[in-house]
């Protein structure tokens, strides 16, 4: 198995954050994220959700007025964070037939940004326990009430398995090409978690479903902007290290951000441009629209 070594930080995920809806970023954005993921985990066919917030929790008494409830509605219904929808999230929600419910009580969790959801259809049902960490920034610590951590920042595929699951990894993951592959054991059935720059091919997919004990595999999407790579190869940390790099080179500022971005999330300079160039044209439009100096 790969192991996932410490990541530097990246700009567009970790610094500037998300372009979004309002007001809150550890509530809206993040809410938004672990919806889209909840959705992911359902393959999109969501028939009831349960939300629970604890008592004790920051959420028990923010959650609408700081924009969780409209967030997740949001994410559950697999928009992005900057879509002008947001504000009717609820009203939309009941449109497409999800029924939600929310509980507040004491749920025993620890972190005062805490959601926990159960998510059903007619032919399954998942559980969710996931934190907002700041800034957007999200884990989902829970899945199905097995210990596991993701943020978003990878294509996740999770192979769920009677048993067979470590004979998987060994017959058919052995040389992939991927960035971690995790092994989890829960009460009657095992997750395996693959963390990849892309989804499993077809044929592959194809050959793991036909392990008799192999009950389902589930991918879900990144919802940060920039992928993580064990690969990322940055060129400075430190302010002291970025100008000893440009030291013979004179860059601006943004190109510095620039080059390091690219480093960081295994992309071409042009498509950390073009991500950069997305975000000042919202910020326009929205100034515009306001009636504000562009």
């Amino acid at each position: 198995m790969v192991k996932t070594k410490n990541l530097p930080p990246s700009i567009l995920n970790d610094v500037i954050g998300p372009v979004m809806r309002g007001p809150s970023s550890s509530h809206c954005a993040a809410a938004l994220r672990i919806g889209r993921i909840a959705r992911d985990l359902m393959k999109e066919n969501i028939q009831e959700v349960l939300i629970e917030f604890d008592t004790n929790g920051a959420l028990a008494t923010t959650h609408k007025s700081q924009g969780s409830d409209m967030g997740l509605f949001g994410g559950l219904l697999g928009w992005d964070t900057d879509d002008g929808r947001l504000l009717n999230a609820e009203d939309a929600l009941v449109e497409a037939g999800i029924k939600t419910e929310i509980k507040i009580h004491s749920i025993g969790e620890i972190h005062p940004n805490t959601y926990k959801l159960t998510l059903k259809n007619k032919n399954s049902q998942h559980k969710v326990v996931a934190i907002s960490t700041g800034g957007g920034m999200i884990d989902i610590v829970q899945l199905d009430e097995i210990p596991v951590s993701i943020a978003g920042d990878y294509f996740e595929t999770l192979i769920y398995t009677g048993r067979d699951g470590k004979k998987i990894i060994d017959e058919l993951l052995i040389n992939l090409p991927a960035d971690d592959i995790l092994f989890h054991k829960g009460m009657g059935y095992e997750i395996v978690e693959i963390k990849s720059q892309s989804f499993l091919d077809e044929q592959l997919k194809t050959k793991i479903l036909e392990y008799k004990n192999v009950i389902d595999i589930k991918e879900i999407h990144p919802v940060l902007p920039v992928l993580s790579s064990t690969n990322a190869n940055v060129p400075f940390i430190t302010s002291e290290e970025m100008l000893e790099f440009n030291k013979d080179k004179n860059w601006p500022l943004w190109r510095l951000a620039q080059y390091y971005e690219s480093k960081r999330g295994n992309l071409s300079e042009e498509e950390v441009f073009n991500k950069m160039k997305n975000i000042v044209e919202i910020i326009k439009i929205e100034k515009y629209q306001k009636g504000q100096e562009i």
